[in-house]
């Protein structure tokens, strides 16, 4: 059986190959807001939309040290923001072998990922709950101008 985390990541990787398909772009708004975890920012989390309609643009983002996000998508080149619709959300914060680099790590110039295992041994440092769109309880709508949604995330 296929670990759950290999889901979110062949959207990415599917957004990644279709960078380019012939759009020049898309009509999108800015989609952004914070994730927290029992109240405490949420650093380095994936999140991403999942469109309900097929019309929408799969969008994602990572968190920063304070849990902040800005959602991108890909329409010919990475945008800003996603079309508008309806999204369902999952999140995700794989680390190799459990291990999760530091953000001095990470911010260091000369940071290399390939010290980190390969994603085979990875763990999802994000509730089981969360790491899927159907199961996750989240679903926004993205209005023209900003959207703003911030998420609490639970550990129980």
């Amino acid at each position: 059986m296929k670990p759950l985390y290999s889901l979110p990541l062949f959207f990415i990787l599917c957004l990644s190959v279709c960078t380019g398909c012939g759009q020049k772009g898309l009509d999108v708004h800015a989609v952004e807001g914070v994730v927290t975890l029992d109240g405490e920012p949420f650093d380095a989390v994936t999140i991403s939309l999942f469109p309900k309609d097929a019309e929408g643009s799969m969008g994602f983002a990572n968190t920063d040290s304070e849990g902040r996000y800005r959602i991108s998508t890909h329409g010919g080149a990475a945008q800003r923001g996603t079309t508008l619709g309806s999204y369902q959300i999952a999140f995700n914060k794989l680390v190799p072998d459990g291990r999760v680099p530091t953000e001095e790590e990470r911010e260091a110039p000369n940071f290399n990922p390939a010290l980190f295992p390969g994603m085979d041994n990875s763990k999802d440092l994000v509730p089981r709950k969360y790491q899927l769109p159907s199961t996750s309880g989240f679903e926004i709508t993205v209005e023209k101008g900003t959207n703003v949604h911030n998420f609490e995330l639970l550990s129980r």
